[in-house]
């Protein structure tokens, strides 16, 4: 019989193959570390190419885009987890057709299908919206730049990525995780080659539109060339005769994740819409210093999340087998070194913004003042301790709190539109800062530590 020590030791040998053994994880974390360094690039290239007015009209125009996320409504993992799910039910090696596992296959089909349907109206939606709130948002917006055309081609060539994003994610639970990621990769690099190019040779805004494109065309590759084959193997089969539908079976699942997730963006991806949307030139500017500061804490947070990440499947896995002690101060430390990360590298970006008069070149005048980036930053560590939380509530398997979540999230979003739009940036990153920290990050943590008490 083995000691607890060899237990110990072999466990650890064990983690420690999984984590260099999971390819998908290797090209998850590599497509990040190329955005965070890839990111300095692409903003020097825009500071150089746009003025200050311009450069927020830029990021304004990605704000704009970004909304197809809120019609995502959290769906998409709910498809990974059904996706895996009846994917491990059809037998290794047995035709569709086989008994055993019929139902399984018709079921995959019919989220094949349903999703499909799902999608394509929500990416028309998409395109009104975009369309309506771009103008909403620009058209009051005096400059030299012509946005108008770059926007009416660019809604719907992003709202091909959502009429996509249901194939996509029902592959991932399939067991395509490695094709899935990989190509992620490439359609992050090649996009930023592309987004260089593209300012280099003076496209200004089309730029967003070029990368874009790129994004649509390795989904579209993925989709129908690549996995093709697999997607209509199910995509034909006959409805399931079990009772098994989308309505019922599907959608009910992540309404939960669907309010946080919507909850979210509206308080924390809608910065630069707010104060291009003052509708002056002041405000175009504002909104370009605040644009190219959230290009840097964004990449910083998405590597600090990223820390997350690669050990929530692994506490999942120590919780399911019953070991919680292990997985707690696993999570811990998790938490501890993703914040110390994140604090680290603000602290540091807030060094380079402050030293940046000294180089003479006048790059200070295009990010937050010093002051205003360390606001942010109080209330970018809070939203990451809420994210930190949540995932491991997910790596429990239970149910997310949500009215916590929507109410402090909903609670900021109010106070960043109010004060963004009366104050423009300073009262955006003050009313930002103040609503997570204190409203939404403690409302979070009282029902974490009493789920964490109770379990």
């Amino acid at each position: 019989m083995e000691s607890p020590e060899q237990v110990r030791s072999s466990r650890l040998m064990k983690i420690g193959q999984r984590l260099q053994l999971d390819r998908p994880l290797l090209f998850a974390l590599a497509a990040k570390c190329w955005q965070a360094v890839s990111g300095p690039v692409t903003l020097a290239l825009v500071i150089s190419v746009f003025s200050v007015a311009e450069q927020g009209i830029y990021y304004g125009l990605v704000s704009i885009i970004g909304i197809q996320s809120i019609f995502e409504l959290g769906l998409l993992n709910v498809l990974i987890g059904q996706s895996g799910i009846e994917t491990a039910r059809i037998s290794k090696g047995e035709s569709i057709d086989g008994q055993a596992n019929q139902l399984a296959a018709q079921r995959l089909g019919l989220l094949i299908r349903s999703s499909r349907q799902w999608f394509l109206m929500a990416s028309l939606f998409y395109v009104l919206s975009g369309w309506c709130f771009g103008w909403i948002t620009l058209s009051p917006v005096n400059t030299q730049l012509d946005w108008w055309m770059p926007l009416v081609v660019v809604i719907p060539v992003a709202a091909t990525s959502i009429g996509l994003a249901p194939a996509l994610a029902i592959l991932e639970g399939a067991g395509f995780r490695e094709s899935i990621y990989r190509f992620r990769m490439v359609q992050i690099v090649t996009g930023s080659i592309v987004v260089w190019a593209s300012l280099l040779i003076g496209l200004k805004l089309w730029t967003i539109v070029m990368a874009t494109c790129v994004q649509a065309f390795w989904a579209s590759y993925l989709v129908f060339v690549r996995h093709a084959d697999f997607l209509n193997r199910f995509r034909k089969l006959p409805p399931p005769t079990d009772g098994f539908s989308w309505g019922r079976d599907v959608v009910p699942m992540q309404w939960r994740v669907a309010l946080i997730s919507v909850a979210h963006y509206l308080s924390s991806q809608l910065f630069v819409a707010v104060i291009v949307g003052r509708n002056s030139i002041e405000s175009a500017a504002d909104a370009g210093r605040l644009g190219a500061t959230l290009t840097m804490t964004t990449a910083i947070q998405m590597l600090a999340l990223a820390w997350v990440q690669t050990k929530f499947s692994l506490v999942s896995a120590h919780h399911g087998a019953g070991e919680r002690e292990t997985a707690g101060t696993m999570w811990r430390q998790t938490a501890l070194v993703s914040t110390a990360l994140l604090c680290l590298a603000l602290g540091t970006l807030f060094g380079v913004i402050v030293a940046m008069p000294l180089i003479g070149r006048g790059w200070e005048l295009r990010f937050l003042h010093p002051w205003q980036l360390a606001v942010l930053s109080v209330g970018l560590v809070a939203n990451h301790l809420l994210a930190v939380q949540s995932f491991y509530v997910m790596a429990r398997r239970a149910n997310p709190f949500w009215i916590q979540a929507v109410v402090g999230l909903l609670f900021t979003a109010a106070a960043v539109w109010i004060f963004g739009r009366m104050y423009s940036t300073s009262g955006l990153v003050i009313a930002y800062a103040v609503a997570t920290a204190l409203v939404a990050l403690p409302l979070h943590s009282w029902a974490y530590l009493g789920f964490r008490r109770e379990k």
